[in-house]
């Protein structure tokens, strides 16, 4: 058995990118692997949608069944018959990796249908539209009230003016330059839904910007404290300088740092930080609270701080939805935001739905849903930019 092979053919077919003959291929190997190394193999691919839920027996038969629908809805029969090259090929192992998969990678089924179904437009869960993840975008208001919009297209010089210039730089970050010697002014950075942003500040403190995120700053720190103001949700890469500390307001706390790195969330009625690296201390209600790597406060009218692994609260960063026991609502709640979308319920009430697992945050919405349809009892109709939920 080629193991390598197999592998390469199985990435292909994730992917979306496998030719008719390799597909045939792919089904004759896979009558000859033992389970055992076909669930190896499997572990060690890198799929575009990698979801691990955790499913009792079941959720897993559940889902297993609406993967075996799909297939048999595609072929017409779970055992449809192809001839290749002189030989009767069974679409079998189709069943058997829904078996393995649905349990792996339940994501893994959207593209199934993908490959197999070549009328795009046919989807319940896509409708005739579709939306692409959230790309670079952000809006710069300057202190004359001025604002400069900036595209993921945008790349070097996109704003100068009077000795101001803004630019972006290769790896995606804003950067401000002014050669005017006047006092530093304020300068006020948004991400929309749908849209994220790196901007470098003077120090070179690297703020990346979640959607629907505002930071305000100054062109420079010339103050004893370097201090900025953030809404919404922002990770931190602090710069080093014992000589000023670095401050972050919002609505509900304070956070001073020399440098480390973290993730914030502020909204009105709360507000998370998570520390990744470093140490940082909280300020709020007029007490300090001061946090180590891998712990998360939380602060409402009081304040929790716990312990827990800080991959999954910055997976936003790596490009990753990470949810663990999320409810339905907060994983819509991220849909809306990350997509620039409406979720529209035609039955307001929500079943208690908790899922954990990883999906790319690269996919266009359609597959992200395909991924929830699999795992729950919605289906998902895009309308442009709405999204209507309904109970199957």
């Amino acid at each position: 058995m080629n193991y390598i092979y197999l592998k390469e053919l199985l990435l292909h077919y994730f992917e979306g990118t496998i030719r008719e003959e390799e597909l045939y291929k792919l089904m004759e190997l896979l009558e000859d692997v033992s389970d055992e190394d076909f669930e190896r193999i499997l572990a060690e691919i890198e799929t575009p949608i990698s979801v691990r839920a955790h499913l009792s027996e079941e959720s897993a038969n559940q889902v297993l069944a609406k993967v075996l629908h799909e297939i048999e809805r595609i072929e017409g029969s779970p055992n449809h018959v192809a001839a290749v090259s002189g030989k009767t090929v069974w679409f079998t192992p189709w069943l058997r990796i829904a078996a393995a998969v649905c349990v792996l990678l339940v994501g893994a089924a959207w593209y199934w249908s993908q490959i197999l179904n070549k009328d795009e437009t046919t989807s319940s869960s896509r409708g005739v539209y579709d939306v692409d993840p959230a790309s670079p975008m952000a809006t710069v208001t300057l202190e004359n009230g001025e604002v400069v919009r900036i595209d993921s297209s945008a790349v070097g010089l996109v704003y100068s003016k009077d000795g101001m210039q803004i630019y972006k730089d290769e790896n995606g970050a804003l950067t401000y330059q002014d050669s005017t010697q006047n006092e530093p002014i304020y300068l006020t950075v948004s991400t929309p839904k749908g849209g994220i942003m790196k901007v470098r500040l003077d120090d070179s403190t690297v703020v990346e910007l979640n959607a629907g995120a505002t930071l305000r700053y100054p062109s420079a720190f010339t103050a004893k404290k370097r201090e900025v103001y953030l809404e919404g949700e922002a990770f931190f890469s602090v710069a080093h300088d014992a000589t000023k500390p670095f401050e972050v307001h919002m609505e509900k706390q304070i956070i001073e740092v020399l440098g480390t790195s973290f993730n914030v969330v502020s909204r009105a009625d709360y507000a998370r930080t998570t520390l990744v690296e470093g140490r940082v201390k909280i300020l709020t209600g007029g007490k300090a609270y001061f946090l180590k790597p891998g712990e998360q406060a939380m602060v409402t009218n009081e304040v929790k701080i716990s312990s827990l692994n800080p991959t999954q609260k910055v997976a936003w960063k790596n490009e990753e939805f990470t949810f663990d026991h999320s409810t339905f609502y907060e994983i819509l709640q991220e849909i809306e935001s990350w997509y620039n979308v409406q979720v529209v319920f035609a039955d307001n009430n929500l079943e208690d739905v908790h899922l954990s697992g990883t999906v790319s945050r690269k996919v266009k919405l359609s597959a992200l849903l395909k991924v929830l349809e699999m795992n729950t009892n919605y289906k998902f109709t895009i309308e442009e930019r709405r999204v209507l939920v309904t109970k199957n």
